[in-house]
C-alpha cells in the first residue's frame, strides 16, 4: 500500500512540481533571514545585484530555451519535415522521428554551447559597472570582486545546462527534473544556510553555487542519457544543420526580443537603480524584487510544465483539449501568485522587522502595484505561450515598441518619482499594448471568446488579489 502510494506521488508531475515549489520556498524562508541579518547592508546589496544578474541570464539566451523546447516536442510527437524559409511543418503520425531528432539535437548542442559563451561576455559588459558602483562602498572589495568572477563562472555553467533541460522536457520527461531538483534545492539550502550562519564570507556563498551548478550540470547530463530508452547516447553531442538552426532561428530571437523586452527589463531594474541609489534604498528595492521575482517564478510552474504536452495538443490539432488544459493551468499559476504576493504585502514588513533585517521591503504600496503590473504580465505572457505553441511569434514587435516607451518612461520618471518610476513605467507601457493584444490572439486560437476563457482561468484569482488589497487597506487604517 505505502509502495503504491510513494510510486503514485514519484511520479506525478502535479504533486512534485508542489515539491519542487516548497523545497525552494523553503531555501527562501530559511536563507533570507539569515542573509539579512549576518551581513551588512552593502553586502547585502551585493549579494542581492549577484542574483539579479542571475536572473536576467536566463531571459538573454535569444528565446533558443523555448523554442528548442517546443522544437524537440514537435519531433517527439512525430513532426515529419519542416521549411525553413515558410516556417511550416507537417505534423506526423504521432510517433517520435529519431532521424530529425538526431539533426535537432546536435544543433541544440551547438548553439547552446556558442551562445553561453556570448551571454556571459554580455553579463559582463553590463553588470560590472553597477557591480563596482556597489563595491567601491565596501570595506572588503577584494573579496566581493573574487566572490563575483565566481559567481559569473556558475553562471555560465548552470546556463549551459538549459540545453540538456530543452531536450528532456520537450520529450515530456519533466517530472525526472522536478525530482532532481527537489534534492538538490533541499542540498543548496541546507549548505548555504551552514555558510551563512557561521557567518562565512560572500566569496564562499558564491563558492557553493558554483559547486551547485556543476552539480546541476553533471544531474542534466545524466538524465539526458536515460531518457527515451538511452536514445540519445546514440547521437553525437556536437553537429550543426544549418537548416534546423534556420527553421528555429525565426521564432527564436523573436521569443528573445519578447522576454529581453519584458522579463529582461524588470531584471535590468537593479542595475539601473544601483547607480543612483543609496545602499539602503538599494537593498530594499533588490530584495523586494528577488522575492516578487521568485513568487512570479514559483507562479510558472503549473502552467510552463504543461507547455511541451500544450505543444503536442496543438501538432494534433486538439483544440478542445488544448483550451481546457490552458485554461485549468493558467488559473492555477496565477492563484499560486497572488497567494505568494498576498503573503508579501500583509505579513512581508512584519517578517523583516521580527527577524531583525537590516534591510527592509519597499513601501507596501508600491509592493501593492508591483503585483497588479505583474500580475498583468504574468496573465499575458501566458496567452502568448499558448500562441506561441503554433510556433508563430508575432508578439515580438509589440515587445519592442513595449520595451521603449518602458525605457523612456524609466528616463522620465525614475530622477522625479525615485524607486516608483520601475512598477509606473512598467505599467503603463504594458497596458499600452501587451495587456490585451496578446490575450486576443491567442483566444482567437483557442477558438473561443474572452468572457467564457477569463471565466475559468482568471476570475477567481482577481476577486483574491482584490481582497487582500482590501484587508491591508483596512490594516493601514486601524
Amino acid at each position: 500500500m505505502f509502495k503504491k502510494l510513494f510510486r503514485r506521488v514519484w511520479d506525478s508531475p502535479t504533486i512534485l512540481t508542489g515539491g519542487n515549489m516548497i523545497s525552494s520556498t523553503i531555501r527562501l524562508l530559511i536563507l533570507t533571514p539569515l542573509i539579512l541579518v549576518r551581513y551588512n547592508i552593502d553586502e547585502i546589496a551585493f549579494w542581492y545585484l549577484l542574483l539579479t544578474i542571475n536572473s536576467f541570464a536566463t531571459v538573454i539566451d535569444f528565446g533558443f530555451y523555448p523554442t528548442f523546447s517546443r522544437v524537440v516536442s514537435y519531433v517527439f510527437h512525430g513532426m515529419e519535415s519542416f521549411d525553413h524559409k515558410t516556417g511550416s511543418h507537417d505534423a506526423g503520425n504521432g510517433k517520435p522521428n529519431w532521424e530529425l531528432m538526431k539533426r535537432i539535437y546536435g544543433t541544440i548542442n551547438s548553439t547552446y554551447l556558442a551562445i553561453s559563451f556570448l551571454v556571459i561576455v554580455l553579463i559582463v559588459l553590463f553588470s560590472y559597472n553597477s557591480m563596482s558602483n556597489v563595491i567601491i562602498k565596501t570595506h572588503e572589495q577584494t573579496e566581493l570582486w573574487t566572490a563575483y568572477y565566481i559567481y559569473v563562472i556558475s553562471v555560465f555553467i548552470s546556463f549551459f545546462s538549459r540545453k540538456f533541460d530543452t531536450v528532456i522536457i520537450g520529450t515530456n520527461n519533466l517530472v525526472l527534473i522536478t525530482r532532481w531538483d527537489i534534492v538538490n534545492n533541499f542540498l543548496n539550502a541546507l549548505v548555504s544556510v551552514f555558510i551563512v550562519y557561521f557567518h562565512y564570507s560572500l566569496t564562499v556563498l558564491a563558492a557553493s553555487q558554483f559547486f551547485f551548478s556543476l552539480l546541476l550540470v553533471a544531474r542534466a547530463y545524466y538524465l539526458e542519457r536515460i531518457i527515451c530508452d538511452k536514445k540519445f547516447r546514440e547521437f553525437k553531442f556536437f553537429t550543426f544543420s544549418k537548416d534546423v538552426f534556420l527553421w528555429c532561428w525565426s521564432p527564436a530571437w523573436r521569443s528573445g526580443i519578447l522576454i529581453l523586452c519584458s522579463t529582461g527589463i524588470n531584471q535590468a531594474t537593479g542595475l539601473i537603480y544601483s547607480n543612483v541609489a543609496n545602499s539602503v534604498n538599494l537593498a530594499a528595492y533588490l530584495l523586494s524584487l528577488k522575492l516578487v521575482t521568485t513568487i512570479a517564478q514559483f507562479s510558472q510552474a503549473p502552467f510552463y510544465s504543461k507547455l511541451p504536452l500544450l505543444s503536442g495538443l496543438r501538432v494534433k490539432n486538439d483544440i478542445e483539449d488544448l483550451r481546457q488544459v490552458s485554461a485549468s493551468s493558467m488559473q492555477k499559476a496565477l492563484l499560486v501568485f497572488v497567494i505568494g504576493m498576498g503573503g508579501l504585502i500583509l505579513f512581508g514588513q512584519w517578517g523583516m522587522q521580527l527577524i531583525g533585517s537590516k534591510a527592509s521591503l519597499i513601501d507596501y504600496r508600491i509592493l501593492m502595484v508591483m503585483a497588479i503590473v505583474w500580475f498583468l504580465e504574468r496573465h499575458h505572457a501566458m496567452h502568448a505561450q499558448i500562441y506561441v505553441t503554433t510556433n508563430k511569434i508575432p508578439f515580438y514587435k509589440s515587445a519592442i515598441v513595449t520595451g521603449v516607451i518602458n525605457i523612456s518612461l524609466l528616463v522620465i520618471l525614475l530622477p522625479v518619482i525615485d524607486v516608483w518610476a520601475f512598477p509606473v513605467a512598467q505599467g503603463i507601457s504594458n497596458l499600452a499594448i501587451n495587456n490585451w493584444w496578446n490575450v486576443s490572439v491567442s483566444i482567437k486560437s483557442l477558438q473561443t471568446n474572452f468572457k467564457q476563457f477569463f471565466l475559468k482561468s482568471a476570475f477567481v484569482p482577481v476577486c483574491i488579489i482584490l481582497f487582500i488589497f482590501l484587508i491591508k487597506f483596512l490594516i493601514q487604517a486601524i
